[in-house]
């Protein structure tokens, strides 16, 4: 059993070795009869055409008559993250064509206190109060507090 294994063996290796010098000296030999296919381009490959032989394997690829890239077909942005005071928010969008992604950084915004409390209206925090109220501003504020005025009263 043991030859067995080893007059196996021996061949197994003599015939790998064999077999890729006949693919060497095949591709070497042949006369190529090349047939011509057409490929596409795609969002980041130019188009080309390719050569390749079915006797031997040997190819190639010819670029003078090929299209140029298609470059992606992005959609639109879809928010992934919202932004605030404390975090990035990030958007994403995706070509219609292959897939690949294209993700962006929306940055920090600045506390906000739109409502003059002293506080952001995002996070909550203490950010005190300032003193640029607008005229404008300050006559909607006395406008809103003589109409609920009025509505106390005749309620």
């Amino acid at each position: 059993m043991k030859n067995f294994r080893r007059f196996l063996s021996v061949f197994l290796s003599v015939l790998m070795l064999m077999s890729a010098f006949a693919v060497v000296s095949s591709a070497e030999d042949c006369n190529h009869l090349y047939e011509a296919t057409n490929v596409a381009p795609t969002c980041v490959e130019s188009g080309y055409t390719l050569y390749a032989c079915p006797l031997c394997g040997d190819s190639y690829k010819d670029y003078k008559n090929g299209l140029p890239s298609l470059g992606h077909n992005y959609g639109d942005w879809k928010t992934l993250q919202e932004v605030s005071c404390i975090d990035e928010g990030y958007q994403q969008r995706d070509c219609s064509r292959c897939g690949s992604s294209e993700v962006k950084t929306i940055p920090i915004i600045d506390h906000n206190d739109k409502n003059y409390d002293g506080k952001c209206d995002f996070c909550a925090l203490e950010i005190g109060t300032t003193n640029t109220i607008s005229p404008f501003d300050w006559l909607v504020a006395l406008f809103k507090a003589i109409v609920q005025w009025f509505k106390d009263i005749f309620a």
